[in-house]
């Protein structure tokens, strides 16, 4: 299918044709043609690959105006935790996390004698897709970290109990608003929209966003801007390098289009680093395979149809089960050592000039 063609088949939003948001070239092939499997926007949506960078992007994208088209009020990430319990569960947050403190397994008798298992449970779960640093030691005030996609505000509160003054920034109204109606800096808009003044955070968190963004370059450059010297920038984003791309291809649950305008790799990501003035500290492959249950979903329900089953697939990575991640976690470790994880959790660094102002020591804490 053609540009023109996909965009005269999106009738609800603006489409226009865009250069490569990596490098800049001009000139893309057309790899996969999709629908929306997540949310069931109509129409065809076309991922291409630049010519030069090989970096795999939406286009024609959507035009700015109509970004908040692609998130209906019903999008998972959106949803808002229900005030004084973890995730709408019902239990009072104090208790769950009491609970949560001690694997299942170790609550009952037989199984607490056996040693390292505690330990082996925390290394099963850890799954590297949002780490939270303890907030550094600065002299006179607190150390501020901004979230770029903050949605409600989970992952700010757990900032906010790991020492940090919290800002936050979220595109689509709804979630904004609750963030604020919940006590949270949070301001509506793009960050670029935001404002903030420069050199004003010590960390720069942004968990599954930089695909969203149309270009993530002018992100990068202003994540660079508003971030101290030594600051860090914490993102999360699929893997399109990954073998679950290429087995699934328009099946893969990661593509969500039209939501995702940018499927990076890592090299992608370097490229991006070096162009915005950010220093790469690490690169990390996620230990998990949601993903896969999801896009087997997709296939299954395109092959079969509608039914209970598709649908629990297809939604199993937005509501993952703790028996599923323990049963593959050998697996996902080993193919996050292969670097085939499913997903990438960077660091980036804004280079140190002055060393009296480096935000340096931030830890991961969980």
């Amino acid at each position: 299918m053609s540009g023109t063609e996909a965009k005269d088949s999106v009738d609800w939003m603006r489409m226009q044709p865009v250069p490569c948001p990596v490098c800049g070239d001009e000139q893309s092939c057309p790899r996969i043609c999709g629908r929306d499997d997540r949310c069931g926007m109509p129409g065809e949506f076309i991922i291409a690959r630049c010519s030069f960078c090989q970096h795999l992007f939406m286009n024609p994208a959507p035009i700015d105006d109509d970004l908040q088209k692609c998130y209906p009020d019903d999008y998972a990430p959106h949803q808002p935790v229900v005030p004084g319990t973890d995730a709408g569960s019902g239990v009072s947050s104090e208790a769950w996390r009491e609970v949560a403190a001690v694997p299942w397994y170790l609550r009952y008798l037989p199984l607490r004698s056996i040693p390292g298992l505690r330990r082996l449970y925390g290394w099963l779960t850890d799954d590297w897709t949002q780490p939270v640093p303890s907030a550094p030691a600065i002299s006179g005030s607190l150390p501020r970290a901004l979230e770029i996609g903050c949605s409600t505000g989970r992952y700010l509160r757990k900032l906010e109990e790991s020492g940090w003054q919290v800002s936050g920034v979220e595109l689509c109204e709804r979630p904004a608003e609750l963030a604020v109606a919940a006590g949270l800096d949070v301001r509506c808009g793009t960050l670029e929209q935001a404002g903030f003044a420069a050199e004003s955070f010590d960390l720069v968190a942004a968990w599954m966003v930089l695909e969203h963004v149309p270009r993530p370059l002018e992100t990068l450059r202003e994540v660079q801007r508003v971030l101290r010297p030594g600051g860090q920038v914490l993102l999360g984003v699929p893997n399109a390098g990954c073998w679950q791309r290429v087995v699934f291809g328009s099946n893969w649950y990661c593509l969500d289009l039209p939501r995702h305008l940018q499927h990076f790799r890592g090299d992608s990501l370097r490229r991006l680093a070096a162009a915005s003035g950010l220093e790469v500290v690490s690169i990390r492959h996620h230990r998990l395979l949601a993903a896969v249950v999801g896009s087997a979903g997709i296939a299954v329900r395109r092959v079969w149809g509608e039914s209970r089953l598709t649908r629990w697939l297809q939604l199993y990575p937005e509501q993952p089960r703790l028996w599923f991640q323990l049963l593959t976690a050998p697996a996902a470790i080993l193919l996050s050592l292969l670097g085939q994880g499913e997903g990438l959790t960077v660091c980036f660094r804004k280079p140190v000039t002055d060393a009296g102002t480096a935000a340096d020591g931030i830890q991961k804490s969980g």
